[in-house]
């Protein structure tokens, strides 16, 4: 019965950070807290829609901040062992930022002039 309660806390607490980076970024504070933004020079920044950009980054985190208890979910109703689940689910974790980072490499950013 523990090693539910800690799967359930582990995943409610993956949710929780998706969600609080999905609701706690903006234009403000993505200077500081976004990678790659935060590193890139005057010039770069100003050529870069970050208003566009985070269109697509904030509503993907909050959208994720569901995907660790979904997927769970839907590994119970086909795995039955614990260790399996858990290791399936682990891998099935980094799906979404597969097509993360597709979508923000593969996009064109700069802002229309």
């Amino acid at each position: 019965m523990e090693d539910v309660m800690i799967i359930y806390i582990t995943i409610g607490y993956m949710s929780l950070v998706y969600l609080l980076i999905g609701l706690g970024i903006n234009e403000k504070n993505a200077e500081y807290l976004l990678a790659g933004y935060n590193t890139a020079s005057e010039d770069k920044k100003k050529e870069f829609d970050l208003t566009k950009y985070l269109m697509f980054f904030k509503p993907f985190f909050i959208r994720l901040s569901l995907f660790p208890l979904l997927s769970w979910l839907f590994l119970s109703l086909l795995i039955n062992r614990d260790q399996m689940q858990i290791l399936l689910w682990s891998f099935l974790q980094l799906t979404p930022f597969v097509f993360f980072l597709k979508k923000s490499i593969g996009t064109n950013w700069d802002i229309e002039q």
